[in-house]
């Protein structure tokens, strides 16, 4: 029998959810009322619906910045992965002199600012003569790394023992170990990191405005910058656009949400 505490706590659960939404759903209601209502009426329902914003967000080439934003997406996230797995694998089950250490050195990624090293990735880049995507993925991919080693450590350590010496005693290595048996069981913690990375990727704006010179090239975020003019902003196009971004990062989340869950409270409960 559920208690006034518990009525409680659902309540107080459903007003935070409200508060985390409404954001959202001023943008939902701005991105279908005219540019005039919008500007004299930003909190009101709209009086009429004007679906006229997404079309010219559509024409506004957001459709390219969305194949930009998801080919950059996917393969940054891949990489990640593909790189933080053996690294994973390595401190969570192999004893090697300084594991600790590196593993240290490793997690003080997390905490340096990603935009606090602008400057020095942009000479390097130019030094190295890499642009649009070549410049973008890397600093992507490094900042992606710390935190995807560490889930992925955490849940590589709940894996049992047992399975890894059975392995062993049947002549598997440890790269046959890691693809065939913890990888396919770390799949709520591959779903975690990919959404916590995609969700960065697919919003970071300092890098992709700084890294990517062509306008073929570019991704959302920089985007939606061009519906705002010198002297007036398209704010319904702009509305719209973000409406639509949210879109491929909510589906996701949806999807994987049961082994998003399972992958954030690996380790917990021994």
């Amino acid at each position: 029998m559920r208690g006034p505490w518990a009525a409680i706590r659902d309540v107080l659960f459903a007003l935070l959810a409200l508060v985390f939404m409404l954001p959202m759903i001023w943008a939902l209601l701005g991105s279908i009322k005219p540019a005039g209502e919008l500007r004299i009426h930003p909190w009101s329902l709209p009086h009429t619906v004007q679906l006229g914003n997404y079309a010219a967000a559509w024409h506004g080439a957001i459709g390219l910045y969305l194949l930009n934003s998801t080919v950059v997406t996917i393969i940054s996230v891949l990489v990640i992965i593909v790189l933080s797995a053996p690294a994973a694998y390595a401190f969570a089950r192999l004893r090697f002199r300084g594991a600790m250490l590196l593993f240290g050195l490793i997690l003080t990624g997390l905490l340096i600012p990603a935009h606090a090293v602008l400057i020095p990735l942009y000479q390097i880049n130019a030094a190295l003569g890499l642009r649009d995507y070549a410049a973008i993925i890397g600093p992507y991919v490094a900042f992606g790394l710390p935190l995807t080693v560490l889930l992925l450590r955490a849940y590589f350590v709940g894996i049992p023992e047992e399975m890894m010496e059975a392995a062993i005693m049947d002549g598997a290595g440890h790269l046959r170990i890691l693809w065939s048996i913890f990888m396919p069981l770390a799949r709520p913690a591959l779903a975690t990191v990919a959404i916590f990375q995609a969700a960065w990727i697919w919003n970071e704006l300092p890098f992709a405005l700084v890294f990517i010179k062509t306008s073929a090239h570019q991704t959302l975020p920089v985007g939606l910058l061009s519906f705002q003019g010198e002297h007036i902003a398209e704010w319904g196009t702009i509305l719209a656009g973000v409406c639509v971004a949210v879109i491929p990062l909510m589906v996701l989340y949806l999807v994987f949400q049961r082994h998003i869950i399972r992958g954030l409270t690996a380790g917990a409960v021994k």
